[in-house]
């Protein structure tokens, strides 16, 4: 049993040194001795108790004293089977460029919330867009939280960090006008990527799901197109990757109407007139003499065309926000939008895409006055 000072009895393992300060240590499982010194009492019984529980009912495949570092190495690869190569590649970066400078070089027992907020705080300043600093809090709370399932530590440090909408506010970025359409199918007549931007106007498909598209996944006998997955480019491995998609309900089939299969009957003749084709990517939809064409190659160009077009600029995901946009207008029930969309639920469909304004809630009102008029 330690004393303080003036002979005082404080418990096993704690003891006041001529200093002043506590001392709190206790032998771990591997027979180690483990030893802290704090200013207050208070705080040497609070690490003494965590520190004799964890020893007690941690994993021993994964040690408390582990650094946040090694950690995120092996959770990483725990979830390489489950996610998609692009979110492991954005896990990769937010934690590189984000958690590493602040928290990497921590035990994992270490980290408190205050650790978090700092981080987040970090990225506000720094001006980081409020999507990207909500992503990275979402990857802590992941991080840690199978941390905590893992017995390595008592408490997940990211519970006590709520959503906040800190940082630079998303861009809104509005679907197409039906004159901006117009100017835009008028613009960009005769370019070499006319088919691609005009399909996924019409079909609302991603641009990886576009680049991933093959000429099996196409019926003109019953008129559909069927989603099979997305395809995007490393560009640190110089290398195409395929993946399933964001959920299951990104694997769909779409229906084709007339102009759509148009469309693909001019990229099929397009596709038959190219001289050299590499064999790995002749099955393709949509290609060129050197194969697949990039992401960056789409974005580039669809910011020229719109130029000329007289528009203003927008991104490729805009040319999809802009179908989706025009379904809901014509009418179409949210769950079709939902399904033919591929998104994971309607409730997403209906807060991404279902704007309503005041001149809809006034005519909404003015229905219910009518009504009214005759009680």
């Amino acid at each position: 049993m330690g004393k303080d000072l003036r002979g005082k009895e404080l418990g096993k393992g704690l003891a006041q040194e001529k200093g002043g300060l506590y001392l709190a240590r206790f032998v771990d499982r591997n027979g180690k001795r483990q030893s802290k010194r704090f200013k207050k009492l208070q705080d040497a019984r609070h690490w003494l108790a965590n520190s004799a529980y964890i020893n007690e009912h941690s994993n021993p495949l994964f040690p408390s004293d582990m650094m946040v570092d090694a950690w995120f190495d092996c959770w990483l690869d725990t979830k390489r089977k489950t996610l998609r190569p692009a979110t492991i590649d954005t896990y990769i970066a937010r934690y590189t460029k984000n958690i590493h400078p602040s928290i990497g070089d921590m035990a994992l027992t270490d980290v408190k919330p205050l650790h978090i907020h700092r981080i987040l705080n970090t990225m506000a300043d720094q001006g980081y867009h409020c999507g990207t600093i909500e992503q990275t809090r979402v990857i802590i709370f992941g991080l840690f939280q199978d941390c905590y399932e893992n017995d390595v530590i008592l408490s997940n440090p990211c519970k006590a960090v709520k959503k906040s909408h800190i940082g630079v506010p998303a861009k809104v970025k509005d679907a197409l006008t039906q004159l901006e359409q117009k100017k835009f199918i008028t613009g960009i007549k005769g370019h070499q990527f006319e088919n691609q931007w005009l399909l996924a106007l019409i079909t609302g498909l991603r641009v990886g799901e576009l680049i991933n598209l093959k000429w099996q996944d196409i019926s003109f006998e019953t008129r559909c197109l069927r989603v099979t997955g997305t395809m995007s480019y490393k560009n640190a491995t110089h290398e195409w990757r395929s993946s399933p998609g964001k959920s299951a309900n990104s694997r769909r089939t779409i229906p084709l109407t007339d102009v759509a299969v148009e469309i693909l009957k001019r990229q099929k003749q397009k596709v038959s007139l190219l001289k050299v084709i590499p064999m790995q990517y002749k099955d393709y939809v949509f290609i060129d003499e050197n194969g697949l064409i990039k992401q960056s190659t789409y974005y580039a160009s669809l910011k020229w065309a719109c130029k000329k077009a007289g528009i203003r600029c927008i991104s490729m995901h805009q040319l999809r926000h802009t179908a989706i946009t025009t379904w809901i207008n014509a009418g179409m029930p949210i769950k079709t939008v939902q399904l033919l969309a591929g998104h994971h639920c309607a409730s997403f469909t209906l807060d991404r895409y279902v704007h309503v304004t005041e001149e809809d809630m006034t005519r909404e009102m003015n229905k219910v006055a009518t009504l009214l008029n005759v009680i």
